[in-house]
């Protein structure tokens, strides 16, 4: 099978989309008679989200095509400390990253890959005339992924498309507030989307009920995939590695991600340190909480970092992030609020040895569906008397010599071979 697979995040970046696009590309480039072409997003090697980890672990046999991102998405990329033009002062700094934020938002219509899109489903149509694909998958997030394919696909209507929606698009919280001109562009796009492709995969049965409602797609052509862990990357790390920050005399408490405010709310969490350390000092002390990823609210990660027992690091490398999740002894994770999304970072935390605290965005958070009834998960709503009591339980499991195991049924194999037998029709 000879499959076109569209991508704005690959593993020329590293967030937690690269690592889902790295696990499929690979376990489909495992099984026979599978040729791969992988179209993306130029991320240069010295942009902060570039890592040269993550790239190498890309299956040599998957030919890649990488389309620049245009003048103005690489001037305005972050670039890494060493690299980037020398600003004087603090106010300095500042002042260009407020204007980079503003200009963001203002061009950033669906995201800032529009440009990519148009440039590289030029490309995409040229190689679809000299390599003449089976299948086209393009992954969400972001959005424009689908919309390079949907120009491919009007080229060649009878291509066969699988679309894979990871978040919501339209109805993304992250989108509330949009003004009419935004919102009636990307309505119109994703309604086009949706009308041209022939098969969709979702993440959540909440988003796929609201795709199939909204544009009254037929349920036969809709299927669930969940994301996954490397169970041989885990072992191999079990096995060699042992972080410098995790204290095998503690309990250690570890969140790898961002924390996007609107999203996902950690004041709760800050607070019951501080409660744990005046009412529990004894368990307190106890605790190394390290926080990895970065965090849009400088005021929140400045009262978490003045926690005495926790450490706030920036973005890390995907290989390092992980030998942090596998000797951890409890996982956090939060949910996010008004959302149909789960956070891709649940899986990774499957393959690991250590407790989960599922922090949960909201009441209707769809997290919930994935953890419920696992002995792994202590689930919280995120408030301080939960959030609380978990932290409590699970540290007398852990004192008392009660580890948790991964589970099985979310490694990356078996769930690469389902989406194999989709993008074959079967």
């Amino acid at each position: 099978m000879k499959i076109l697979f569209i991508a704005c995040y690959s593993p020329l970046i590293n967030n937690s989309a690269s690592i889902e696009t790295l696990q499929y590309l690979n376990n489909l480039a495992k099984i026979e008679d599978n040729t791969i072409h992988l179209l993306t997003v130029n991320f240069p090697s010295n942009s902060i989200y570039y890592d040269e980890h993550i790239f190498n672990m890309l299956d040599k046999k998957i030919k890649l095509h990488i389309i620049s991102g245009g003048k103005l998405f690489e001037a305005i990329m972050p670039r890494k400390a060493q690299e980037t033009a020398v600003v004087t002062t603090s106010l300095g700094k500042a002042k260009v990253k407020g204007a980079l934020k503003k200009m963001k938002k203002i061009l950033a219509v669906p995201d800032m890959y529009l440009y990519w899109a148009f440039k590289a489903s030029k490309y995409g149509i040229e190689l679809m005339k000299k390599e003449k694909f089976d299948v086209m998958f393009s992954m969400h997030e972001p959005p424009s992924s689908h919309i390079c394919a949907y120009k491919i696909k009007k080229k060649f209507p009878g291509l066969k498309w699988i679309t894979y929606w990871s978040d919501p698009w339209l109805k993304d919280s992250t989108r509330e507030g949009s003004n009419l001109i935004r919102r009636n562009f990307e309505k119109s796009y994703e309604k086009n989307v949706i009308s041209l492709a022939d098969k969709y995969i979702f993440v959540t049965n909440a988003n796929r009920e609201d795709y199939i409602e909204t544009y009254n797609i037929k349920r036969e052509d809709t299927y669930i995939i969940t994301r996954g862990y490397d169970e041989k990357i885990y072992s191999d790390i079990k096995e060699n590695e042992n972080p410098k920050l995790i204290d095998k005399n503690k309990i250690n408490i570890v969140y790898t991600g961002e924390i996007f405010s609107k999203l996902r709310n950690i004041r709760p969490f800050i607070n019951v340190m501080h409660k744990l350390k005046l009412e529990n000092n004894k368990l307190y002390e106890s605790l190394n909480i390290l926080f990895f990823g970065n965090i849009d609210d400088e005021n929140i990660k400045s009262e978490l970092s003045s926690i005495s027992n926790a450490k706030v690091s920036n973005r890390i490398p995907y290989r390092e992030a992980l030998s942090y999740m596998v000797n951890a002894d409890i996982l956090l994770l939060f949910g996010n609020k008004n959302s149909k999304q789960i956070p891709a970072k649940i899986y990774d935390y499957f393959g690991c040895n250590g407790y989960i605290i599922v922090i949960l965005g909201d009441e209707n958070d769809p997290v919930i569906d994935v953890v419920n009834n696992l002995d792994k998960c202590s689930i919280a709503l995120n408030n301080e008397q939960d959030i609380y009591k978990c932290i409590c339980n699970l540290s007398q499991n852990i004192l008392s010599g009660s580890k948790s195991n991964q589970i099985k049924e979310y490694e990356w194999e078996n769930i690469s071979k389902r989406l194999n037998s989709i993008l074959k029709g079967e």
